[in-house]
């Protein structure tokens, strides 16, 4: 099972977003046991840039492409505003990342082979009122 689901091995994951979601991720420890791995962090405030979170040094969003493509990472985490999320996914295609996990709060386009999930707290929130 593991094998046809692909975790029967480590996947690297880039965290585009130093905020408050984006350290949360990077903090977090329980990815590492389902063969996740954060591998950097990045995000486009100067204040942020070569801050410490956690384990990582933020990087700057401006070296994201050629850091992605070094590290032969595939899949992201895009912990930033609605505002930058489409100029930031075309960033990450072009990179190479084939698989998103999206926390801002819109759509993304993004080509046929590139898959992206979303992750909005609000819809689930609303999901669960609807229960109570």
């Amino acid at each position: 099972m593991r094998h046809i689901l692909k975790v029967d091995r480590d996947w690297d994951i880039v965290v585009v977003g130093a905020g408050d979601i984006g350290s949360g991720i990077a903090r977090y420890r329980g990815f590492a046991n389902r063969g996740f791995c954060v591998a950097m962090v990045f995000d486009n405030a100067p204040e942020k840039i070569g801050t410490k979170i956690g384990d990582f040094v933020v990087k700057d969003i401006n070296d994201l492409e050629e850091a992605i493509r070094k590290a032969n990472i595939r899949i992201a985490m895009l912990a930033i505003p609605a505002a930058s999320a489409q100029e930031v996914t075309d960033k990450l295609v072009k990179a190479g990342i084939k698989s998103i996990l999206n926390y801002a709060p819109l759509s993304i386009n993004v080509p046929a082979e590139v898959r992206v999930q979303y992750i909005d707290p609000s819809v689930h929130l609303q999901r669960m009122t609807y229960y109570l």
